[in-house]
């Protein structure tokens, strides 16, 4: 496809061929038709060691969208992005050279973000075109919305969903526009050629929720990211009467594997255990996450969330190669217009007794109103045997009507 979000492949036609005259899912949700907007403005303060100069990136993100369901059963998305860099550019964006500042990955750009059409008879549906792509909790396939540059894929998505509590996803993606923006300089890292297929059937329980998912990714940009990971989820919350406390889990294990046309040979393991128990005001979270790794190959995640796993100083975004273990404790809460989290990570290798570090991650949220936010998020990395010791500050402002990406 192209840069911009003009034309689609010929493997995407005629997959849309295929299953937009049948559908797919009501699962494929969509707001109701409309403008959509979002503007972000967000402070970051990085003091990292080893740089004699901290980063202070202050960037603003404009959104612009229009949902229009301009026909029974039918929808048509469009959305554009704009990034700008403002008070000068104190930090390394990854494309403006100012390696001696720590990095903030959000670099000056403007793209479209979403293009698609969407066919909905209330219970199959399918959508065509650029668009986000979340799966889960986004481990593996992420929009990336904490980045002021989103993630898309262009993409065939189809849902069905049976009287039974069983739906069934299908995604096939042609290209990855990744969250380093339209106009970054290097073009194997702001766009990947794929040939991907991601297979995602939910089941509701009796008690809770059971996924299990195949994604078969071939990457032609960048093969060691080419792999084929299945896995099972079970998920659920079970409240006490009207105590007004509840219980939460995630049990989740997935095996990956090299594939196609990887240079690299390997096998990794995969866990997410979680248990929670608490109020809505105030819960308390454990966790224990494992990403495998044999010492020379570990397990990867490269179109999942890098900020919402393993710190937010982003540490790890590569697996190191002797895998990575996080077991963290977590206190998170909201009451009325507030939220609130208190973190602590400890990361290991899996494969030896290496301590990499911990992390704080503390955040603050209020809602001034519906559509009005402010956010304060706070990370301190204590290096101990991986990475660099790290402190980081953001300030955000958020304006949002609608929903980015229009689902």
């Amino acid at each position: 496809m192209g840069n911009q979000a003009g034309g689609v492949s010929a493997r995407i036609l005629v997959l849309a061929a295929l299953v937009l005259p049948v559908g797919t899912a009501s699962a494929l949700d969509y707001p109701p038709d409309g403008l959509v907007v979002d503007l972000r403005y967000r402070s970051a303060h990085i003091d990292q060691a080893g740089y004699a100069k901290p980063a202070n990136a202050n960037t603003l993100r404009l959104t612009l969208g229009y949902l229009w369901k301009f026909a029974p059963e039918w929808s048509a998305y469009v959305e554009g992005t704009r990034v700008f860099a403002v008070f000068g550019e104190h930090y390394n964006s990854g494309a403006n050279g100012n390696t001696h500042r720590p990095s903030e990955g959000d670099p000056p750009s403007s793209e479209v973000s979403s293009a698609w059409l969407a066919y909905d008879n209330g219970t199959a549906s399918a959508r065509l075109g650029r668009q986000y792509v979340s799966l889960d909790n986004d481990r593996f396939f992420t929009p990336g919305l904490w980045r002021q540059n989103p993630q898309s894929f262009d993409a065939v998505a189809a849902a069905l969903k049976f009287d039974t509590g069983t739906t069934i996803k299908y995604y096939y993606l042609d290209e990855a526009q990744r969250s380093v923006g339209h106009d970054y300089p290097d073009p194997t890292q702001r766009e990947w050629q794929l040939d991907a297929n991601l297979i995602h059937i939910d089941q509701k329980l009796p008690l809770g929720n059971l996924a299990g998912y195949g994604y078969f990714v071939e990457n032609d940009t960048n093969t060691k990211y080419s792999w084929r990971t299945a896995g099972l989820r079970w998920t659920g919350k079970y409240a006490f009467g009207d105590t007004g406390t509840s219980l939460g889990w995630t049990v989740e294990g997935a095996r990956q594997e090299s594939w196609r046309n990887n240079p690299l040979h390997y096998q990794a393991d995969y866990h997410m255990l979680e248990l929670s128990y608490g109020f809505s005001w105030a819960s308390l979270k454990f966790g224990d996450e494992l990403l495998g790794g044999d010492g020379k190959n570990a397990f990867s995640s490269p179109y999942g969330s890098n900020h919402g796993f393993d710190g937010w100083t982003s540490q790890f975004k590569n697996t190191p190669a002797n895998g990575l273990e996080d077991r963290f404790v977590s206190l998170f809460g909201k009451a009325g217009s507030w939220n609130w989290s208190i973190t602590q990570h400890n990361f290991f290798a899996d494969r030896t007794n290496q301590h990499y570090g911990s992390e704080l991650n503390v955040l603050l949220g209020y809602a001034l109103r519906k559509d009005l936010s402010i956010e304060l998020d706070y990370a301190n990395y204590r290096r101990h045997s991986f990475g660099s010791s790290e402190k980081a500050v953001w300030a955000a402002l958020e304006y949002k009507i609608g929903k980015q990406g229009g689902i």
